[in-house]
């Protein structure tokens, strides 16, 4: 659902901004996404799925409802800034891709957590603080985006 509502904006933007400054925005956000991981300030709701709904709808539509939550990926905590990242470039560069690559790093991220999950690593979370792990993938993450911006300004500059 959400491709939908990025491909729409998108589509529009592609209409009204010339792409030489829809590129700008998308490595200005690039730039101010990557200071935040690095600075462990992803910007994200704090909130879950409403709990309100484990009490008031039954199983089996609960579990429909909190997967739609989930699967909206704009409701939900975040670990890094790349899933913001990714419906910014979707938005301003390529409102087409928008299914693919939301469903492509929803699938991607669900076989990684579950592969890794299956490791001893995993199981020893519990005896670490979660909040170091976190702490470390929005560094890691912030990185690569400033040297993600770093690469596409140089490459507008020397196509």
């Amino acid at each position: 659902m959400l491709s939908v509502l990025l491909y729409l904006v998108g589509s529009v933007l592609e209409k009204l901004v010339v792409e030489e400054w829809r590129f700008v925005v998308v490595v200005a956000f690039t730039v101010l996404f990557g200071i935040l991981d690095l600075f462990n300030r992803t910007p994200h709701i704090w909130r879950q799925v409403p709990q309100r709904l484990v009490r008031t709808l039954p199983a089996g539509t609960l579990g429909v409802v909190w997967g739609i939550d989930l699967g909206l990926l704009f409701t939900t905590q975040k670990t890094t800034s790349l899933v913001w990242l990714a419906a910014i470039g979707v938005v301003f560069l390529a409102p087409g891709s928008a299914p693919l690559v939301l469903v492509g790093m929803a699938v991607t991220v669900t076989l990684l957590v579950t592969l890794w999950s299956l490791t001893r690593a995993a199981a020893e979370i519990e005896g670490r603080s979660d909040r170091v792990w976190v702490s470390r993938a929005r560094r890691a993450s912030g990185a690569m985006m400033l040297l993600l911006a770093a690469a596409l300004a140089v490459g507008a500059v020397h196509p």
